[in-house]
């Protein structure tokens, strides 16, 4: 029985550190996100103050239209990855029989239990506001 407990103990180790290295990935991931937003409303903005033509608005309309495409990418990775962990750890509590996963493990179960809709909101409307914070201005007049 000690046997199966350790067993078991090394391999919730071991699914920890590839969350915690998954969890790496992706913020790397968020920031260049967030850089590739930043650089998408400079553009709009500078583009704005040199009065740039219709092919010059199309091209950084592309431009942040694509990062929104990757943040879509990378926040899909990112609710990948905690529901990945989620299976991993209940599959090894199945597997276990009678040996209880760590009392860190079962909460973070139960936390996934209540869903992710609320994460995977804020990231919609973080990725949506920026596409705007970056279009907007160029296609809509308000000094009228």
């Amino acid at each position: 029985m000690e046997d199966i407990i350790v067993q078991s103990a090394m391999a919730e180790i071991a699914m920890w550190d590839a969350f915690h290295t998954g969890r790496g990935a992706n913020a790397t991931g968020l920031l260049a996100l967030i850089l590739g937003f930043w650089v998408a409303a400079r553009f709009s903005s500078v583009s704005l103050e040199k009065n740039v033509n219709l092919f010059g608005k199309i091209i950084i309309t592309a431009f942040a239209v694509s990062i929104f495409m990757m943040s879509v990418i990378v926040f899909t990775n990112i609710g990948n990855l905690f529901e990945g962990q989620a299976a991993a750890l209940a599959a090894l509590d199945a597997a276990n029989g009678d040996v209880d996963l760590s009392p860190a493990a079962q909460a973070y179960l139960a936390s996934q239990d209540e869903g992710s809709g609320f994460g995977r909101a804020m990231a919609l409307m973080m990725s949506i506001s920026a596409l705007a914070i970056a279009v907007l201005p160029l296609w809509i007049n308000t000094n009228d």
